[in-house]
């Protein structure tokens, strides 16, 4: 009897050969000639772009606004391709305006401040909102036109470093000043609105030093992607989104087919995350990570098994929500016509911490990288390479991602004693240091293992090390000051029985 000649009932199988093929057919959606044309055709363009505003819709990852802005500026830009940059840059300025400090603490914060100013003098916080962003759009045209100018100069040639000064001066004049006064008021406006665009400014100077001709006004104006995100430009800038740029119409159609598929799959892990949800911290009752640490600190902490389990359901819900409005941002700048690297890549397979994070947070990875390591790396150590690439590490990992975190959190100031804001620091000082050391350790360690060395050694162990080193890391990811470094140490260690 031949393979042919075997009748195959649905217990063998056949009752999912549909399913498989459906399922095969829209993975490879992108390399189909046939999906290729019909992308390119008018109808094609407005069904790609339906179902990943549709997808956006269902995932309520957006504000209505934001919704709204995206897709206007989607089908504007399918619309008129000669005129993608001018549609995304004055697409992003206008959400600049719309929405200028990317945490809400800057915008209570101003809110606050316009409240504090006399009556005569009161501004409403949009009028504030407004002055900071009008403000930083002329600095950041300022500073880069005259970088272009003088690319000779030290302070041009070290753009973050200038930009780190400048928004040091800035803070300082805003503590300077009295606490009630319009100059307070506008000043930490200001702060709040560069420090939202900082690195979007930092990469945009980084561009003009490599000769990339995108003229500096486009630059100023593209501070806060339409697309939204964090603080950490998904995307970098016009120099990047240039080396992945769609060459002619079928590049362009597959580029927005992946789009498309990320879009849909990042819909699918929203789903995902509700479902966990439902069955983790609704049916079964598990706290957050963050409730769990709080409530021991309290003296009234959960069982043991429940503090596990948090702590467990946090690791994977945490890559699961970094992933979707990662996969949905890159999905968005797929759809401009540029195919971007994903953000998130199937961390879970990583065998190594630097893996793992390049896998993780792809574009954070890269921000430290580019600000922190190269810069290091390139100058210090040169005739040692064991500290070289251990001092380069512990300047990305360490110092990079503290600053990172700190500068987006400094509205503390505002309200509290220094002495006391800083305290709020604690833990995200030791999550740094502790990520840094974790790095150079993995990177010092001496032969990796091979496929030879069996299963258990080279595919299960490695990728375990991985998710313990990260599951514990998180107990100390904390910018909120809630629970000092002892206070989380001590969850750690009850988690042993200790």
């Amino acid at each position: 009897m031949t393979v042919a000649d075997t009748h195959i009932g649905p217990r063998d199988g056949r009752a999912f050969a549909g399913v498989r093929r459906w399922r095969q057919a829209w993975l490879t959606i992108d390399q189909n000639a046939g999906a290729q044309n019909w992308a390119a055709s008018g109808f094609g363009k407005l069904a790609v772009h339906m179902v990943v505003v549709l997808a956006m819709a269902l995932s309520f990852q957006f504000s209505t606004a934001a919704l709204v802005l995206i897709s206007l500026t989607l089908f504007a830009i399918a619309l008129m391709p000669a005129w993608r940059i001018p549609l995304m840059v004055g697409s992003s300025l206008f959400y600049l305006f719309l929405r200028p400090f990317r945490i809400d603490g800057w915008a209570e914060l101003v809110s606050a401040k316009a409240g504090l100013m006399p009556v005569g003098a009161a501004l409403s916080q949009h009028a504030l909102q407004f002055g900071g962003v009008f403000v930083v759009v002329a600095l950041s045209v300022l500073f880069l036109g005259r970088q272009r100018l003088h690319p000779e100069m030290t302070w041009a040639k070290r753009p973050v470093l200038s930009l780190m000064t400048i928004w040091a001066l800035l803070l300082l004049a805003a503590l300077a000043v009295p606490a009630s006064s319009m100059a307070s008021a506008m000043l930490w406006s200001v702060v709040g609105v560069f420090i939202s665009c900082f690195w979007f400014l930092a990469y945009a100077a980084v561009d003009q030093k490599s000769k990339d001709p995108t003229p500096a006004l486009a630059r100023a104006g593209f501070l806060r992607p339409f697309w939204g995100g964090s603080a950490t430009p998904i995307g970098k800038s016009f120099g990047y989104l240039n080396k992945f740029d769609a060459e002619n119409d079928q590049e362009l159609a597959i580029t927005r087919l992946k789009g498309m598929k990320l879009a849909v799959w990042a819909l699918i892990l929203t789903g995902a995350v509700r479902l966990v949800d439902m069955l983790v911290a609704d049916a079964m009752v598990i706290p957050t990570l963050h409730s769990a640490v709080l409530a021991h600190a309290a003296g009234n902490g959960f069982a043991n098994v429940t503090n596990w389990t948090s702590l467990i359901a946090n690791y994977f819900t945490d890559l699961l929500v970094i992933a979707i409005w990662g996969h949905f941002i890159v999905a968005i700048i797929r759809m401009v016509g540029y195919r971007i690297p994903r953000n998130t890549r199937n961390p879970l397979a990583a065998r190594t911490l630097a893996d793992f994070w390049n896998r993780y947070f792809y574009y954070f990875k890269e921000l430290l990288v580019d600000f922190f390591f190269y810069p290091a790396f390139l100058r210090y150590f040169k005739k040692n390479p064991k500290l070289r690439i251990a001092f380069a590490t512990f300047c990305a990992a360490g110092l990079g991602n503290f600053l990172y975190h700190f500068t987006r959190e400094t509205y503390v100031f505002a309200a509290l004693p220094i002495t006391e804001a800083l305290v709020i620091f604690q833990s995200a000082v030791f999550y740094s240091l502790a990520l840094a050391a974790g790095l150079i350790i993995s990177q010092w360690r001496g032969a990796k293992p091979k496929p030879e060395h069996g299963f258990l050694r080279y595919e299960v162990l490695p990728r375990l090390n991985v998710f313990a080193f990260f599951c514990f890391l998180k107990i100390f990811d904390d910018i909120t000051g809630e629970g000092t470094l002892a206070e989380r140490a001590s969850f750690a260690l009850s988690l042993f029985g200790l």
